[in-house]
């Protein structure tokens, strides 16, 4: 009598899923100090991150604002009409790197410096429009203040400026103070982010460590190396994942007590409100922990799967 020949069941695909997770979690309580600790290093590394392009966000935002007042001013020939320096205009916004162009007569600049002297502007009692010695002018704004100096070398070819006045000092002190922040935070996210991984890896090491034998047998029974890597995978992404919330949480109440610091310290200094760009840092936030996360498990598997 022939024995039939059965067929092992497969697993379905629910209870794979459900395997791998209960074994990933069951990782985290397994290292439950190197899980903590790895939750803080991750926790503190995207809060610092968090606040220093958060930090550099505003301040690149009040420097914009000082680089739309930063003016080049330019003054007009006196030989050249009333009309014929209003022309100039047209010349002047088809400059590329020129964001706005206002005129100024010669009147309003002679009121502009009656304001300059307050008290003192007595001195000024003899002047007016018949005997003016202030010229017609331009105030210019620039859309990229590196390209300052090029520009004022094209506004100086214009026919009819005979000056141009422009504060190289400020406008390149405003573009160091931009350029300095963006690499500071460039460094420390690539070096807070580095350190996170490293310390994610190590406690999937911790792990796989603790189960090196049993991995040597499911890898001596065929299992496939995806098989090994999913708990583990699981278990750095819920860890970054709690990371990224809890920073996200952290992080708006930090931010909240800065606002109110600075802004009561500084009146002049402006500061974004949270609510701007809240959803999107949450969202960052959690991505970052779930990629730091995983990166970390990824990078410690190699050398257990060898065998």
């Amino acid at each position: 009598m022939s024995r039939k020949t059965q067929k092992p069941k497969r697993r379905s695909s629910k209870t794979g899923i459900s395997y791998f997770w209960s074994e990933g979690i069951h990782n985290i309580f397994l290292n439950g100090f190197m899980s903590f600790a790895a939750v803080t290093i991750i926790l503190a590394c995207l809060l610092i991150t968090g606040s220093i392009v958060l930090i550099s966000y505003n301040v690149d935002l009040n420097i914009k604002n000082l680089q739309e007042d930063s003016e080049i001013m330019l003054f007009i020939d006196e030989s050249f009409t009333d009309e014929q320096a209003k022309d100039i205009q047209k010349e002047l916004e088809k400059i590329k790197n020129v964001n706005t162009v206002q005129f100024q007569s010669a009147e309003e600049s002679l009121d502009d410096l009656r304001d300059q002297l307050g008290s003192d502007s007595d001195i000024l009692d003899g002047y007016n429009s018949d005997n003016n010695f202030m010229r017609n002018a331009y105030r210019v704004t620039l859309k990229n203040l590196e390209s300052a100096e090029q520009t004022s070398q094209q506004i100086r070819k214009i026919d009819g400026v005979a000056k141009v006045v422009i504060q190289e000092t400020t406008m390149q002190m405003l573009v160091n103070v931009q350029n300095v922040f963006r690499i500071v935070s460039f460094t420390l996210i690539a070096a807070l982010g580095a350190i996170s991984i490293v310390i994610i890896a190590n406690t999937v090491k911790l792990a796989m460590f603790a189960r090196r034998e049993e991995i040597a047998i499911e890898k001596m029974v065929g299992a496939t190396n995806w098989f090994i890597r999913w708990p583990f995978v699981i278990e750095g992404m819920v860890l970054g994942f709690i990371s990224g919330g809890l920073a996200a949480l952290a992080e708006w109440g930090i931010y909240e007590k800065l606002v109110d610091t600075v802004t009561n310290a500084i009146p002049q200094f402006e500061m974004a409100q949270f609510h701007e760009f809240g959803m999107p840092l949450v969202f960052i936030f959690l991505g970052a922990g779930i990629i730091i996360g995983v990166g970390g498990s990824v990078l410690s598997m190699r050398r257990f799967l060898d065998v």
